[in-house]
């Protein structure tokens, strides 16, 4: 009796041992599944407070393009802002924003530059002499309209024989960025070689004036720095006015949480905005070229 007593008294204490069991299981459970949500919470936050330093970084570099530009058509004739690639640096809400402008015919044209120039440019970024010849060579195939190799050069056979999508232009480069694919180029020399390049002055040579350093170096056997140089003679006979032309821009922003955001641009500066004889007004500017690379050129060419 006594021991069917214990068993009847012992079953009760099993299931409540079983259900306080359960119990904490769940609250364990539970408290993961919080853990997991509060993280992910977490996690989201930061990302969209990531996502809005992206954007006010980014709002601040367009702003420093902004800047450049109504410098260049205003003309200030008190602190004209230099063209010669020196890096102006402005506050904006509370931000500093690091601005260079510089000419465009300071800067070696792709479509127009002869073998000499091209050859200097790549000696002054420390490319050895074979590889200068191959680069040199395959950009004269890639701009040139025939199909005509040159000695070290590259035509469609030879893109097409190395399985790549492309073959030669067979005309002018459109941008900067197109040297990439000419054979013979890397990225290590690309980087290197870009900041010193441009498709839009048009001319065979540069105005050492508006030059980088060390493209003055090459030429010159000098070294110059924009300080050095003063104020560009074309700069002082714009000064007050609007300087017309056509100028590289470089501008490098970061956002108060440390984000940093770089623009590249081109833009063509009118003459004038008077009423053209078809009735219509001449735009102030025009963009030619708009890009936000994940890092900036302005250490590199300043």
């Amino acid at each position: 009796m006594s021991d069917g007593k214990n068993k009847n008294l012992t079953a009760p204490h099993r299931q409540r041992g079983l259900a306080l069991l359960l119990v904490l299981w769940l609250v364990v459970l539970l408290s993961v599944i919080a853990a997991g949500h509060a993280r992910n919470v977490h996690t989201e936050t930061r990302l969209a407070r990531h996502q809005v330093e992206i954007a006010k970084a980014r709002a601040l570099a367009v702003a420093g393009s902004r800047r450049a530009i109504m410098e260049l058509l205003v003309g200030n004739s008190v602190e004209p802002w230099p063209v010669d690639g020196t890096i102006n640096t402005i506050m904006l809400d509370g931000t500093r924003i690091a601005i260079q402008i510089r000419d465009a015919k300071g800067l070696v044209d792709l479509n127009a530059a002869g073998i000499d120039l091209l050859s200097t440019t790549l000696a002054a970024t420390g490319t050895d002499e074979h590889t200068q010849r191959r680069i040199i060579d395959a950009t004269m195939d890639w701009r040139d309209q025939d199909g005509l190799k040159s000695p070290y050069g590259a035509e469609d056979t030879d893109y097409q024989a190395a399985g790549l999508a492309w073959t030669a232009r067979d005309d002018n480069f459109t941008s900067v960025d197109e040297l990439r694919y000419v054979m013979g180029m890397t990225d290590e020399i690309f980087e290197k070689l870009a900041p010193f390049l441009t498709v839009y002055s048009g001319r065979s040579g540069i105005n050492l004036e508006f030059a980088p350093p060390l493209l003055i170096a090459a030429l010159t056997g000098e070294s110059v720095t924009p300080a050095d140089a003063g104020l560009p003679g074309d700069a002082q006979q714009a000064t007050g006015q609007r300087r017309a032309g056509t100028y590289h821009i470089n501008v490098r922003a970061s956002s108060s949480g440390g984000t940093v955001a770089s623009l590249e641009a081109v833009v063509q500066i009118s003459s004038s905005s008077v009423a053209s004889f078809r009735g219509m007004v001449e735009e102030p500017y025009k963009v030619l070229y708009w890009r936000m690379p994940m890092r900036s050129r302005l250490k590199v060419v300043g």
